[in-house]
């Protein structure tokens, strides 16, 4: 450039550099505004992990008022039935409708469940109701980690997708105690309904907020729409959702009350049976995209889900009968009753801040993991001995500590598998690690549920045959609160029964966490960098 008399001594900056800035400062705005958004999906989240557990505190006090506290086990279980078979169904939809449609349908999908579920007349209405919104719940919790993917920078992504991660903890460890406290103000019905309007926030998030981007697919070059779904493992969904379906039927079978001599059992299980042999048969041998790889487990992978699957069912077995244990046993009330829950919950934030933090500091996860375990066995035993007459107050301190030691675990286990994950197979094995937590979420309470119920209905029968009053039977096992308007003689029998049948929780989590540290020892650590 020629300088002459005119030229001004301080340069200007130039129009490019200019543009740089607008260009920079644009981008930031428009980084903020995403992370808005984003923000915004996170209440989605925060409604399908807490509906996730809400029935937890609940589901004995709504089975109850339809005089079917014995089938309440599939209060239990139907959320995470729908969660567990729409889970593998996401991806594929995705490829084909795009991200921002299916999230939007998932959140609508999710109102009508909650609006079936406030006003069911009957409890197989509500149980289907809770299906659906199982179903909407796994596309409002897997899709947003996606769209984080796709719409923040690469920097920013990691961070983003461990608020989710939090943020589903946290629903999913409050879920039991808010449940607890509104069916005490509000009644079960509105703790569904009241929903409704955060699900309209969650929908105008997406309608006004989600670039239409989102919405864009797989090229037309790479198939049609349905060479697309063609991807989704079918024949594995439908021998998996079989085999769930099959051993929940069998289970609620053998928790019937006595005197029913169905032979239902002998017809199930050999169709759960084949269900599981077919649906290996199908994952090894038939399935082009495999829903599990069977591959995958036979790394460590396989380990992290046995440890997901033993840990939630030990733990989730004990919380879905804590309420029904403080109610028949102290006769407490709901809301004191949940107190017990909100300890727990407590518990897993804590341990997820202390494993975080030391795992930060250490970069090692197994001694802690160890650690952790040892807490929750020596709880699970203390509750064995010490809630087998009964317990006081201050005894709801076991739960806190389980907690704890699960928050550990969830953190420090989900590292692991990060670390251990074959190269390149990181989602898949996030799906299955994420599908085995669910399967624990149904078999421990399926099977808690059930078999304290038979035997404390086996025990009701030989107790209350002795005061001719042994027709009370079926009122008692499908009313928590029935015994409360007996005198006090069969009372006390009715507490003594349940308590019994109450030893079986204790006795499975303390062989389920002995196998959990099995597992945990043998499984190598990797150093983190």
């Amino acid at each position: 450039m020629t300088v002459d008399e005119e030229t001004p001594l301080l340069s200007s900056p130039s129009a490019q550099s200019l543009g740089d800035q607008v260009k920079h400062e644009s981008t930031e705005t428009e980084t903020k505004s995403t992370r808005w958004i984003v923000y915004g999906c996170f209440i989605g989240i925060f409604l399908a992990a807490a509906d996730d557990s809400i029935v937890v505190s609940t589901w004995a006090a709504i089975a109850s008022q339809f005089n079917r506290l014995s089938h309440g086990l599939w209060l239990v279980i139907a959320y995470n039935f729908g969660y567990c078979v729409s889970l593998p169904v996401y991806s594929a939809l995705c490829n084909v409708y795009g991200r921002k449609d299916i999230l939007l349908w998932s959140y609508i999908l999710f109102g009508v469940g909650c609006l079936a579920c406030g006003i069911s007349t009957s409890l197989e209405q509500l149980v289907v109701a809770r299906v659906v919104a199982g179903i909407s719940g796994g596309g409002m919790i897997s899709l947003v980690s996606i769209v984080i993917t796709d719409l923040m920078p690469p920097g920013d992504v990691a961070l983003l997708r461990s608020y989710a991660n939090v943020i589903n903890v946290a629903g999913r460890s409050l879920g039991a105690p808010i449940g607890g406290l509104l069916i005490q103000t509000i009644g079960w019905r509105w703790s569904f309904l009241s929903q409704i309007p955060l699900v309209g926030v969650c929908i105008l998030v997406a309608v006004y907020g989600l670039p239409a981007s989102l919405n864009e697919t797989v090229s037309a070059e790479s198939g049609s729409p349905r060479s697309k779904l063609a991807h989704l493992d079918v024949a594995g969904l439908f021998t998996f959702t079989l085999s769930i379906l099959t051993l929940v039927f069998l289970v609620q079978s053998e928790s019937s009350t006595p005197g029913d001599n169905s032979n239902l059992p002998y017809i199930l299980l050999p169709i759960f049976l084949a269900a599981v042999i077919a649906f290996f048969l199908v994952e090894a041998y038939w399935a082009a995209y495999p829903l599990i790889p069977l591959s995958i487990l036979k790394t460590p992978l396989g380990g992290y889900c046995a440890v997901q699957i033993l840990m939630n069912g030990g733990r989730f077995a004990l919380i879905t009968n804590t309420v029904p244990y403080f109610i028949r046993v102290k006769h407490t009330s709901d809301v004191l009753a949940s107190i017990s829950l909100i300890l727990s919950s407590l518990g897993v934030c804590i341990g997820g801040l202390i494993s975080g933090t030391v795992i930060k500091r250490t970069h090692r996860y197994k001694h802690i993991t160890i650690a952790a375990m040892c807490l929750i066995a020596t709880s699970f035993v203390a509750i064995l001995i010490r809630w087998r007459n009964g317990c006081f107050n201050w005894e709801m301190v076991y739960l806190f500590t389980i907690g704890v030691g699960m928050g550990v675990i969830y953190s420090a286990q989900f590292v692991a598998m990060s670390l251990d994950a074959p190269k390149g197979a990181l989602p898949t094995c996030i799906t299955t690690y994420y599908l085995s937590q669910q399967l624990g979420l149904i078999i421990g309470p399926a099977l808690g549920v059930a078999v304290v119920q038979r035997i404390f209905g086996d025990r009701l029968s030989q107790e209350l045959a002795a005061f001719g009053e042994k027709q009370l039977v079926q009122k008692i096992v499908n009313d928590a609160r029935f015994s409360e308007t007996l005198p006090e003689a069969i009372q006390e029998t009715i507490r003594a029964a349940y308590l019994r049948a109450f030893q079986f929780i204790p006795i499975t989590a303390v062989i389920f966490a002995v196998l959990t540290m099995g597992i945990i020892i043998y499984l190598r650590e990797t150093r983190m960098e």
